[in-house]
């Protein structure tokens, strides 16, 4: 759908459904084999410009690069019972996020570190073709905090029981 919206720039897979996003909007479809999909708009205001940064916060919703916010997706992951909305997550740190290299913004990455329920942003600022700043959102306490020269190319949280927090570089 919304052709004039751009190309899909990213998916994340639900237990019931499947959340699309495009630049400039985001689209949840469900469905099943036997009854067929369909495709609901959540919102033509925003979307998703680096698929990588797209993850899942425990008890908040999906959190991702927006064009001018880090937005979270709110209750459209499961049947939650609380209205479908984004909502920006970066309203403390917009001067942060006016750094943001959008030229190289596709290499932007994230995870989310279970351990120490934080949120971890990798991006490049302006003059940096690669990610060199890492802004780690705090959900518990709902903060921000910066860790600088961090040349993050991929990052991820280990699956087993320790949860490390590991990450390659250039």
């Amino acid at each position: 759908g919304d052709a004039s919206l751009g190309p899909v720039t990213g998916m994340y897979a639900t237990k019931n459904a499947l959340v699309v996003f495009k630049r400039g909007a985001i689209y949840h479809v469900k469905g099943d084999p036997l009854n067929g999909f369909f495709a609901e708009t959540l919102t033509r205001e925003t979307g998703c410009v680096a698929p990588n940064t797209i993850r899942e916060i425990p008890g908040l919703g999906l959190a991702f690069l927006a064009d001018d916010a880090v937005n979270l997706l709110i209750g459209a992951l499961a049947n939650e019972g609380v209205p479908t909305q984004v909502v920006n997550l970066a309203e403390a740190i917009p001067e942060t996020l006016r750094r943001l290299n959008r030229s190289a913004v596709i290499n932007a990455c994230a995870a989310v570190y279970h351990k120490d329920k934080e949120y971890w942003l990798c991006i490049p600022t302006i003059g940096y073709a690669n990610n060199n700043l890492v802004l780690v959102f705090h959900y518990e306490t709902q903060e921000w905090s910066e860790r600088r020269w961090f040349p993050v190319s991929s990052i991820l949280e280990t699956p087993d029981a320790n949860g490390d927090l590991l990450f390659a570089s250039y």
